[in-house]
């Protein structure tokens, strides 16, 4: 204990290492710090220090204290037959498949199940620092004394306040935990249903239904509706892309128009929340992933039975309150939920299930979690199996839960101050719930369309209005062209999509 003195074992430090560990860190609440300059005064800062090998970084020549260790992080990568770093900060969508009550299921999602390869690598990484003599101690998903969290986020696309309404009738003993991301070019001077949406967590979904690849027609279409929503007497900091589809340019309207958090399951899903990696740094947006299957992909695949709705749903939640990760689901009133509202009422009476299960808006959710991010603390030895817990600047905003994990048990309590004692002799260890499985994702291969392709150039949508759309550029002006002639006088007009005219969910 001597050779430790004065050297924290927590928290981690990072040398050289790629921003995917660093992401995951931060989900996972265990204290790390990334090292600029491996100064023997920085060095001393935690017990181990993760560096890669890949990257060119190396432990030789580091000024260690004899009780430091360096741990090269790229012998992780042996078990896996991809990188799993790089995949955490891969940004790309595809089309995934479940098999759920004989159906396929499919929906556009992020092209890596990043919560999956998170739960992982912490494993590999916790298992190295136990055979190491190290501990792993990090701050609960949820604040003390909560053990889960649960929340039902609505996507209002379409104009039908009628259905809205029946579907607020429903929605009553889920009140406290709903956030709703309303398209204020369907819902913006409807003050019957704004007046009734001021009574619970409101938030942005764009103005017209669609997110654009030009970050510009994103800024136009974002500010619309955040000064709309504003003039309504809403406070928007929360944003959920339409059809889930999250890219760089309207992450960049989201920055810099102050939104704290934003729900886009094109860029994760069934994860804690992250801040996404791009352009060489990570984005000032927490992404708050949800569960990406909702009643729309039911009605899409010909399953009409609520009961097969509710059941996937409910088993969803407990899938995810199995793992002591949130259990946020979604779906839409419009069409769907209003007409099956026993859908709404089987998640109200599976969330009565749970003593100790957080009734959180996702707006409250990510200030907890903006606010767990920002902590700074450390673990250091003060005798055998005895540590000392210190945080860095205390607030009483909220009440942490730390967790200490020894394979795939975990011992909990909670912080009440700046300082605290742990003592591991004292601790009760809980081992895993019974497991709850989801169906896997399966991806969805489909033949190369040349249409496909044109109208992915071309940023193909008939949502916005064909007065509005821009043609500042070739491809624009010959989207504005294609939308004119196909709305020409005289021609039929095309039938609408049952879930909107801009396509699919969300």
């Amino acid at each position: 204990m001597e050779a430790n003195a004065g050297v924290p074992v927590l928290p981690l430090l990072l040398w050289g290492t790629p921003p995917g560990l660093e992401l995951i860190l931060r989900q996972d609440g265990v204290p790390f710090e990334t090292v600029v300059e491996p100064l023997p005064i920085v060095l001393q800062r935690g017990k181990f220090v993760l560096v890669d090998a890949r990257s060119g970084v190396s432990a030789h020549g580091l000024p260690l204290a004899p009780c430091q260790e360096a741990i090269d992080i790229d012998r992780f990568r042996r078990e896996w037959p991809f990188d799993p770093f790089a995949a955490l900060v891969d940004n790309r969508a595809s089309r995934f498949g479940w098999r759920v009550a004989g159906e396929e299921l499919t929906e556009r999602v992020s092209i890596r199940d990043k919560g999956a390869i998170r739960r992982r690598l912490l494993a590999q990484l916790r298992a190295e620092l136990a055979r190491r003599g190290g501990i792993w101690a990090r701050i609960s998903a949820f604040p003390y004394p909560y053990r889960g969290a649960f929340n039902l986020r609505l996507d209002l696309d379409e104009p039908i306040p009628g259905d809205y309404f029946r579907f607020a009738e429903a929605r009553r003993p889920l009140d406290d935990c709903t956030t709703h991301f309303v398209s204020t070019a369907a819902y913006g001077d409807l003050a019957d249903v704004l007046a009734d949406l001021r009574r619970v967590d409101t938030q942005s979904h764009g103005h017209f239904h669609f997110v654009y690849r030009d970050p510009e027609a994103n800024r136009r279409n974002v500010q619309r509706a955040h000064d709309l929503l504003e003039a309504s007497g809403f406070d928007p900091v929360g944003f959920a892309a339409p059809q889930g589809r999250w890219n760089p340019g309207l992450d960049g309207v989201l920055e810099s128009l102050g939104y704290r958090y934003s729900s886009d399951f094109g860029l994760g899903y069934d994860d804690l929340p992250f801040f996404p990696w791009f352009g060489g740094r990570f984005s000032k947006v927490l992404q708050v992933p949800v569960h990406p299957i909702c009643e729309g992909l039911f009605l899409d695949a010909g399953i009409g039975d609520g009961r097969e709705i509710a059941a996937h749903l409910v088993r969803a939640v407990r899938a995810r309150i199995d793992v002591g990760e949130p259990a946020f689901v979604y779906g839409h009133p419009e069409r769907r939920l209003a007409r099956y509202p026993e859908v709404v009422a089987a998640l109200a009476s599976e969330v009565e299930r749970y003593e100790l299960l957080w009734r959180t808006t996702l707006t409250e959710f990510a200030d907890w979690w903006l606010w767990r991010g920002r902590r700074r603390w450390s673990v250091s030895a003060r005798g055998p199996g005895v540590f000392e817990v210190a945080f860095e600047e205390w607030s009483d905003a909220y009440h942490p839960t730390l967790e200490l994990v020894r394979g795939r048990h975990v011992a909990s309590l909670p912080v009440l101050g700046p300082r605290a004692v742990l003592r591991l002799d004292g601790l009760s260890f809980e081992g895993p719930s019974r497991r709850v499985d989801l169906p896997a994702p399966i991806a969805v291969r489909r033949p190369f369309s040349l249409k496909a392709a044109v109208r992915t150039a071309l940023d193909w949508e008939t949502v916005t209005p064909l007065e509005e759309l821009d043609a500042g550029s070739i491809s624009a002006m010959l989207k504005k062209r294609l939308r004119r002639w196909r709305d020409r006088p005289g021609r039929a007009p095309a039938p609408d999509h049952p879930r909107g005219s801009a396509g699919r969910s969300g």
